[in-house]
């Protein structure tokens, strides 16, 4: 229950979260902290999984499907939840400081646990469409937290753009999870038939669907472009997003797949979308003067790194490169946070020399920045080496790339320290260090980073992380210590801080290069492009069909039906099928008959007696087909409403004749056979369900439960009970409405007082625009 309880919990202090937010303002976010404590309490079950293997906790969602909420905490996942719920514990201590006193406390603390709470469950879940929903969560809750200052355009614009992407991404997860159940036999992890999975038909585009939503979740390129503007967001959410959470949720999704993933092409492809994305976010991270802006662009290549080690197979470097990069990065956002928070700026080029008023903040940040740099005594050293012997592994194209990356991660992560060295440049004179409360939620974070590469000297703390994700990879765990010998690696790494220094000294014509040689087109031009193309169609599509008549309207909702039909059609149609009876075939054309001639009619006697041959065919058809209480109903329905149009005939408008030219008659023609197709491939679809059927659960119990023979009356008024009675209820209002309307008078004076129409004055023209205004 301690799982439960770990997800549970912030989802719990949620909804506590604006009744303190009210009472007690930003200190609310210390007594919330709490809701972690649960997650960090997942600590005592360490042992067990280590020795016993993985625990698991399920609770009965839809029993009948067999459908549950089904959790697990192997070694991965448990290691990752511990990083999930610390972080989050000092980020809501850090917030408790850095939150103004008229921002919306409650707000912020109910979308940062919501957030937190969706990633346990995303971390621990075991039912692929569980995991699913806390993946969708992630995306919305992480668009409230990047557009929680709303006040901001910027904010505004990337809380929608890391919507859209995320979102995308999520819709293809969903057809993927789908697709990995039914090839796989199961809809847990831990169930799947991998070799079956493999060997059937729904393997491939599940790997493409599920590739596409890890890439957009986790900003590998071309989908990067959401990562860096989420920087709007308020710094305690930008650390938590971009250290252990929301960027982290791709990594997830390919390291659970990286069995399925073993030994294929897709595994190369990810090796190289990785390694594209870390080159690339070093490239960018290099030319930006906004501190956030440069650790956003910081991770995207950081997140290259974790996806090129996952899909080369090295799970062991993907998890010590994971931990690390958890504990710098957290740190590197807060110690912004401190930076912005006590000189107002976060301008690269109107800071420096900070270190002598903030001797403290600059304590925390040296060692992260070092440790980003791959520079040791610091965990980010370990990582980096077991990165460079992972793609010495990989050929040459590989390491070359990996090499030339950490070159320009080496350039930018000094840079960043030069805010805290060099003569004092600053606009506020009166910078001092921050308090207390500030910078102590920082301090372990810092703390883990030294600790990671020092502590213990054979086997450092990282090692102890990446020890027990072991059993759910099946990696070897090497002791990581910081001198493993005068290796390639090695050598690796001391050209890469030679060359960062040169390059950091150089970089005034590396930046030139970089302004001459920006393309006119790139992912953002891109998406704004695709977005004005949207925003323009959907006006276009309005404008031009406002004020349209109901048959146009018509038109393009079944144009849409028929279009689904015709692309479905050869995915259903079977390659042969069963001649129906003589007798079904008489009363289909019955049926036919009936409709055309409907159409065809020209008087209203012959039209309602087509209508009735219409009717009574379907009645036909249920007692061909063994439905006698259907055909039964049909009939009554059927008789019922030809005597009420007889009986209001002389009351009907005159028949008139529909004209319309010939290619909107043939267009809807061609619509009408489209949506014939559609329905006819419906009929195809549910022949073959993915599922049992449902019908033989009622005709199994039916006399049991319902207490009847009639399996239709039973499934009407027991099994659908509610259902039919909101039917009865509808009815009933329709027929208090229609007595209503019959029983209305309209009385004969223009004055308005007895229901007529009164003449509208001059004073009535004006609360009508100010009613336009209000709305």
């Amino acid at each position: 229950m301690l799982l439960i309880l770990a997800i549970a919990a912030p989802f719990a202090a949620a909804l506590l979260a604006p009744f303190l937010g009210r009472a007690l303002g930003a200190r609310a976010g210390w007594v919330l902290a709490g809701a972690f404590l649960p997650g960090l309490g997942l600590l005592t079950i360490v042992a067990e999984v280590r020795s016993a293997g993985p625990v698991e906790a399920s609770l009965p969602w839809v029993p009948t499907v067999g459908l549950e909420l089904a959790f697990r905490a192997d070694g991965f996942s448990l290691m990752f939840a511990l990083l999930v719920a610390g972080i989050g514990f000092l980020i809501l201590l850090y917030s408790a400081s850095y939150l103004g006193r008229l921002e919306r406390h409650g707000r912020f603390y109910t979308y940062l646990l919501l957030f937190g709470g969706a990633m346990m469950g995303l971390v621990l879940a075991d039912n692929m469409f569980i995991l699913f929903g806390f993946w969708e969560l992630t995306s919305i809750t992480s668009y409230l937290l990047i557009g929680f200052w709303d006040g901001r355009r910027a904010s505004r614009d990337g809380a929608l753009k890391a919507l859209v992407i995320t979102a995308l991404g999520g819709l293809a997860l969903l057809v993927a999870v789908i697709l990995l159940a039914l090839g796989g036999g199961s809809d847990r992890l831990s169930g799947l038939d991998l070799i079956a999975l493999k060997e059937s038909p729904y393997f491939v585009p599940a790997m493409i669907l599920a590739l596409f939503a890890a890439f957009s979740k986790s900003a590998q390129l071309p989908f990067h472009l959401w990562l860096p503007t989420a920087m709007e967001a308020p710094t305690p959410v930008s650390a938590y997003l971009h250290s252990a959470t929301m960027v982290k949720a791709g990594v997830i999704l390919i390291a659970k797949f990286s069995a399925l993933l073993a030994g294929t092409d897709f595994a190369t492809a990810v090796l190289f979308f990785g390694l594209a994305t870390m080159f690339w976010g070093s490239y960018l991270a290099l030319r930006q003067t906004d501190l956030k802006a440069l650790l956003a662009y910081s991770t995207v290549s950081q997140l290259g790194i974790l996806v090129a080690l996952y899909g080369s197979g090295d799970a062991f470097a993907a998890t010590a490169q994971l931990v690390n990069h958890a504990a710098f990065k957290a740190t590197l956002f807060l110690v912004v946070g401190i930076i912005d928070h006590e000189t107002g700026s976060r301008d690269l080029r109107n800071l420096s020399g900070l270190g002598r008023r903030l001797p403290l903040t600059m304590l925390l940040a040296v060692p992260a920045a070092l440790s980003m740099a791959g520079l040791p005594p610091f965990g980010g050293f370990i990582s980096k080496e077991l990165f460079f012997e992972g793609m010495l592994q990989q050929g040459s194209l590989p390491i070359l790339i990996a090499v030339i990356g950490s070159v320009m991660t080496f350039a930018y992560s000094v840079r960043f320290l030069s805010v805290f060295f060099g003569p004092y440049r600053c606009d506020r004179p009166d910078v001092h260090e921050a308090a207390p409360q500030f910078w102590l939620p920082i301090a372990p974070l810092a703390a883990a980073v030294v600790v990671f590469g020092l502590i213990p000297f054979e086997n450092t703390a990282v090692g102890a992380f990446t020890a027990l994700a072991a059993p759910s990879f099946g990696y070897h765990n090497e002791p990581l210590a910081l001198w493993h010998g005068p290796t390639v690696a090695f050598a690796l790494s001391v050209l890469t801080w030679f060359l960062g220094t040169a390059l950091y000294i150089g970089r005034a014509p590396f930046l030139a290069l970089q302004r001459r040689l920006t393309p006119r087109w790139n992912a953002n031009t891109l998406y704004y492009a695709l977005l004005g193309g949207l925003e323009r169609l959907s006006a276009g599509v309005v404008r031009g069909t406002l004020g349209a008549g109901f048959a146009t309207h018509l038109r393009l909702i079944l144009a849409a039906i028929a279009v689904v039909g015709a692309l479905s059609w050869w995915r259903f149609l079977p390659p042969a099928m069963t001649t129906p009876p003589i007798e079904v075939v008489v009363a289909g054309l019955l049926i036919a008959a009936g409709a055309v001639g409907v159409l065809a009619a020209r008087s209203r006697l012959s039209a309602l007696i087509f209508m009735g041959l219409a009717g009574f065919g379907s009645a036909l058809v249920f007692l061909l087909l063994r439905a006698p209480d259907l055909a039964l109903t049909q009939l009554l329905i059927e008789t019922v409403t030809v005597i009420l149009f007889l009986s209001v005939f002389r009351y009907l408008p005159v028949l008139t004749r529909y004209s319309r030219p010939r290619r909107v008659a043939a267009f809807d023609a061609l619509v009408a056979a489209g949506v014939g197709m559609t329905v006819f491939t419906l009929l195809l679809a549910v022949q073959n369900p993915v599922r049992d059927r449902i019908s033989d659960f009622f005709i199994e119990f039916s006399k049991s439960i319902g207490g009847g023979n009639n399996v239709v009356n039973v499934i009407l008024v027991d099994f659908r009970g509610y259902d039919t009675l909101g039917e009865i209820t509808v009815l009933a209002i329709v027929a208090v409405s229609v007595l209503a309307l019959l029983r209305l008078r309209v009385g004969a004076s223009t004055d308005g007082a007895a229901g007529g129409v009164a003449e509208a004055g001059p004073d009535d023209g004006a609360d009508e625009g100010d009613d336009d205004a209000r709305g």
